[in-house]
C-alpha cells in the first residue's frame, strides 16, 4: 500500500492536501506562528520529523521541502536523508525546492523557481538554480520601499481578496500595471 493510500484510509474524507499535512504534523513536522503555504502540501511526507519552519513563514504555490534524495540509491549509497530547517520571517517563492540537509536562516527571501542546495544565511535574498546570493535583506527592503514611491499601490483589498474585487477595480489595476509593476 502506498503512503498516499494509507493517508487517505487513515484520515477519511478530507482533501488530500489536508490529509497529508495532518499526517506530517502527527509524524513530527513542526511550524511556528503564521505559517502559510498557498497550495499543495509542501512537506516531504516520507520524513516529516526531519522538517521544521519558524514563525512568519510563507511558502508560495508549488514549494517543496525535501528531507530525502532517493537518486543516491542508484550509486549503491542508498537514499540520502537530512534535516531541513527554515528560520523565521522567510518567504520562499513559487515552485522552489529546498533539498535535504539544508538550513535557511531568519529574514530570508528565496526567489521563485529556485533550487536551494546549500545553507542560506540570515538576512539575505537568494534565487536561481542553484540558488545564489542576490542581495542582503536590508537592501531588498530599501529597494522595494523606495519603489513604492514611484509605482501604484493598491490598498483597497487584502491580496487574497482581489479575485473577488469589483470588475472596475480589477480593470483599473490592470490599466495602471500595463507598463510597470505595483504593490498590494
Amino acid at each position: 500500500m502506498s503512503l498516499r493510500s494509507l493517508i487517505k484510509r487513515l484520515l477519511g474524507k478530507q482533501n488530500q492536501e489536508e490529509q497529508t499535512m495532518e499526517y506530517c504534523y502527527s509524524h513530527g513536522f513542526t511550524s511556528g506562528k503564521n505559517f502559510h503555504y498557498n497550495s499543495g502540501y509542501p512537506v516531504d511526507a516520507n520524513f516529516p520529523w526531519l522538517l521544521s519552519v519558524g514563525d512568519n513563514v510563507t511558502l508560495a504555490t508549488g514549494v517543496k521541502l525535501l528531507a530525502h534524495d532517493a537518486s543516491t540509491a542508484l550509486t549503491g549509497a542508498h537514499t540520502k536523508i537530512g534535516i531541513v530547517k527554515v528560520g523565521s520571517n522567510v518567504f520562499i517563492g513559487a515552485n522552489s525546492i529546498v533539498l535535504c540537509d539544508t538550513r535557511i536562516g531568519d529574514n530570508v527571501v528565496i526567489g521563485a523557481g529556485s533550487v536551494v542546495t546549500h545553507d542560506i544565511p540570515s538576512n539575505s535574498v537568494y534565487g536561481g538554480n542553484p540558488a545564489r546570493f542576490i542581495c542582503t535583506f536590508d537592501e531588498f527592503k530599501k529597494k522595494n520601499l523606495a519603489a513604492r514611491e514611484d509605482h501604484p499601490v493598491f490598498s483597497q483589498h487584502a491580496w487574497q481578496d482581489w479575485p473577488s474585487a469589483p470588475e472596475d477595480e480589477r480593470n483599473d489595476m490592470k490599466d495602471k500595471l500595463k507598463d510597470s509593476f505595483g504593490y498590494l
